[in-house]
């Protein structure tokens, strides 16, 4: 049974395995059992059942009869849930747990050295180590090669495609290419169509959309062959895009609905999946209640016969009266153990969700500026279109704030960001979204502000930049904007924002929406603002508040 679950999950038939898995699990016991949970924790990752498998990785961690290959598997598989929930830490903190087995253990490599390389180049590679990252690829298909290991090698081929994204593009079209003859090879349908859709990824970031077509296409086809909702999601979704670059708003719209509605299937079979794991362990605890009450039972017993003997003997009563003392005091120790157990894996779950909300936060975020988008492109009146721009850009504002700072359970309000880069994002976001062209000169001082102030100013200086791309007029026709933020010596920073601009139009309409979030967000600043020509000049309390 063992031997066809791996294959299940490597073929991503997922829903099968775990079926198999939740009818037969109560069937084994110790090791045996432990290697249905090592996959088990996989599949829940796959299902995107994030808190499932890190309180099931966290039994298997703390349990006595795990073996050391089996800690192995768990250490990696949990370094990719905190992959995955933006932990890099704890990512990091595993993957030096399964490096220090596989010190101690190097006859564990070959069935797990590739993956292991896999997980530690993906981790390089998230967390902005692009060398390292690649050179860790490289090492990882040296040993696949050297073990013939043909189920990680595509996979080996994929993460080196990603690590030539930026570095040499027909490296990187190579790689894929080698990763879906690979994954062609061994029948995998699942990982054909989502080699497919990188292809037409790939291409469509180049603007050849013809040829994205071509390979969107073949995904759809394959997909048709998958059992795995997300990835056939990922593919319709793919091909509304490229639909929407070749101005074909009503196919896009269809294959987008298809995608939405994988989606909407997706995220339903996980809450089944969900319902159903809180089942098996609500079942789980049912019947290990009902075993303690047995067992309690059979204690109760056997004091009601101790009791009798103690009504004989006097001597052996008191004795008797001593040991149930020392054992209440035991049960009593070893209840507040468990429950300071228990106190510190609710807090490490906590931080886990807290990371998670983080994490949908910011996808969140990333949704609503497509859905603005979306509505842009089906608006038909300029003025229209103008609006969701302008909307568009003040929601990048402060999705950029969120990608400086993360909240955790430790919350911390005076936790600070770098003002100069976060005005630089701002700008450069105008710069990539606006037609018209223009450069900026930045010449902040170094200043930090918590989250609160550095959202109020980010938006401030939105509206200015605004305004000046739409009404300024210099006279070279080069617009440049300059910015200089800078500590006074009353504790208060000055900002002064200026355009070469021979007209500053932002106070012609004292209504309008730009001019209110302005006034709102000096206000909120608690500053004063004064303008003179195309000169803004803002004061605020330099206060951590």
């Amino acid at each position: 049974m063992k031997e066809d679950l791996e294959q299940k999950i490597i073929y991503s038939d997922f829903k099968k395995a775990l079926t198999i898995i939740n009818e037969n699990r109560e069937n084994y016991f110790g090791v045996e059992r432990n290697d249905l949970d090592i996959m088990k924790t996989k599949i829940l990752t796959e299902f995107g059942l994030y808190d499932e498998a890190f309180k099931l990785s966290q039994n298997l961690i703390t349990n006595p009869k795990i073996t050391e290959e089996q800690k192995l598997k768990i250490h990696v598989e949990r370094a990719l849930i905190f992959e995955i929930n933006d932990n890099s830490e704890s990512c990091l903190l595993e993957l030096g747990k399964a490096e220090t087995i596989f010190f101690k253990h190097p006859e564990f490599k070959f069935k797990n050295y590739t993956n292991f390389l896999i997980r530690k180049s993906s981790y390089y590679r998230v967390n902005g180590f692009s060398k390292k990252a690649y050179a860790v690829a490289l090492q990882a298909k040296k040993y696949a090669d050297s073990v013939n290991d043909k189920v990680n090698m595509p996979v080996v081929e994929l993460i080196l495609g990603l690590g030539n994204r930026k570095r040499d593009s027909d490296s990187e079209l190579r790689h894929y290419n080698r990763a879906l003859y690979l994954y062609k090879k061994l029948n995998h349908y699942e990982a054909i169509s989502s080699m497919y859709n990188n292809l037409s990824y790939y291409y469509f970031s180049r603007d050849e959309y013809k040829i994205a077509d071509v390979y969107i296409d073949s995904a759809i086809v394959i997909s048709s062959k998958s059992n795995v909702l997300n990835y056939k999601a990922d593919v319709f979704k793919m091909k509304s895009k490229i639909l929407e670059k070749q101005n074909k708003p009503d196919s896009a719209l269809f294959y987008y609905k298809i995608a939405s509605d994988l989606y909407k299937k997706y995220n339903s079979e996980q809450r089944d999946l969900k319902v159903r794991e809180i089942e098996i362990e609500y079942d789980f605890e049912k019947e290990k209640s009902e075993k303690h009450l047995l067992e309690k039972d059979i204690r109760t017993t056997k004091i009601l016969n101790t009791t009798l003997f103690i009504l004989i003997l006097v001597l052996g009563f008191f004795t008797w009266q001593i040991k149930k003392n020392k054992k209440k005091i035991e049960r009593q120790k070893k209840k507040i153990l468990q429950n300071n157990i228990t106190l510190k894996a609710n807090v490490e779950e906590k931080q886990f969700l807290v990371q998670e909300l983080n994490h949908r936060v910011k996808n969140n975020l990333a949704v609503i500026l497509s859905l603005i988008d979306f509505q842009k492109y089906q608006a038909k009146n300029k003025n229209y279109k103008t609006v969701f721009d302008d909307l568009h850009q003040r929601i990048k504002t402060i999705t950029i704030a969120h990608e400086f700072y993360s909240y955790s359970v430790n919350h911390n309000d005076n936790d600070l960001i770098d003002v100069q880069n976060y005005i630089n994002k701002i700008i450069e976001s105008h710069q990539k979204s606006s037609l018209r062209t223009f450069e900026y000169i930045n010449d902040s001082e170094l200043i930090y502000l918590n989250v609160d102030k550095i959202l109020s100013l980010g938006l401030l200086i939105n509206e200015l930049v605004t305004n000046s791309i739409k009404h300024a007029k210099p006279c070279n026709n080069l617009l440049v904007l300059q910015i200089e933020l800078r500590k006074t010596d009353n504790s208060k920073i000055e900002l002064n924002y200026r355009d070469n601009g021979t007209v500053f139009n932002i106070e012609k309409k004292n209504n309008s929406l730009g001019l209110l979030i302005i006034e709102g967000m000096v206000k909120q600043l608690k500053g004063e603002r004064t303008r003179e020509k195309s000169n803004y000049k803002i004061v605020f309390p330099n206060v951590r508040a």
